[in-house]
């Protein structure tokens, strides 16, 4: 584990506005995706902050796949 993306994951989630989630998606040692909780800011229950992050991962890759990505949360990811 890098203490520097969970740094950022928790940074994250200490600003968010939708509750204190915070996730990086990491690849090759760079943040690719970044995510606060959304869900009640935009009425969104799907918005939590890992799906945030792994989103703008793939928009970033412009691939779903995210083989060789790792996902720091501020807390136990969601099960959803």
């Amino acid at each position: 584990m890098n203490l520097d993306f969970m740094k950022e994951a928790i940074r994250l989630a200490r600003e968010s506005k939708g509750g204190p989630f915070g996730a990086v998606v990491v690849k090759d040692g760079q943040i690719i995706g970044r995510g606060a909780n959304q869900v009640t800011v935009v009425n969104d229950p799907t918005a939590h902050a890992e799906v945030i992050a792994i989103r703008e991962a793939c928009r970033h890759l412009q691939d779903f796949r995210l083989t060789g990505c790792e996902i720091y949360a501020s807390c136990e990811p969601c099960p959803m």
